[in-house]
């Protein structure tokens, strides 16, 4: 990889039911997802994904993107819950292809620009 290149895995982000004994409330769907590929949400049609949910996973989504080593939690721990106590809504972030980018790709200042 190059000076120039960084690293980022695409994430997968699911609605799934993980606390049964609270009902799913903030009208979230079992199974609706979306996928964030570099710094852009796609979603596929008829799928909708909450505000309140987005808010919950919106922190977490830049770290898991990023390789991590083997024992930082960011390797292992996959699902944020609802930001609503009484909910049992979870949702599963799962890492899938990792992308090589250009600084380029995502900033126009320059590489070697101070800081």
């Amino acid at each position: 990889m190059s000076d120039d290149e960084f690293q980022l895995y695409d994430l997968k982000v699911e609605v799934v039911h993980g606390d049964k004994n609270r009902p799913m409330v903030c009208q979230h769907r079992e199974g609706d997802s979306f996928v964030l590929r570099g710094s852009r949400i796609e979603m596929a049609s008829g799928n909708s994904f909450g505000m309140w949910a987005m808010l919950a996973v919106l922190p977490f989504l830049p770290a898991k993107q990023r390789p991590t080593v083997k024992g930082d939690w960011m390797s292992t721990d996959a699902n944020i819950g609802c930001t609503d106590p009484n909910c049992g809504a979870h949702f599963r972030i799962t890492r899938l292809e990792l992308r090589s980018y250009k600084h380029a790709d995502f900033t126009k200042v320059p590489l070697n620009a101070p800081a």
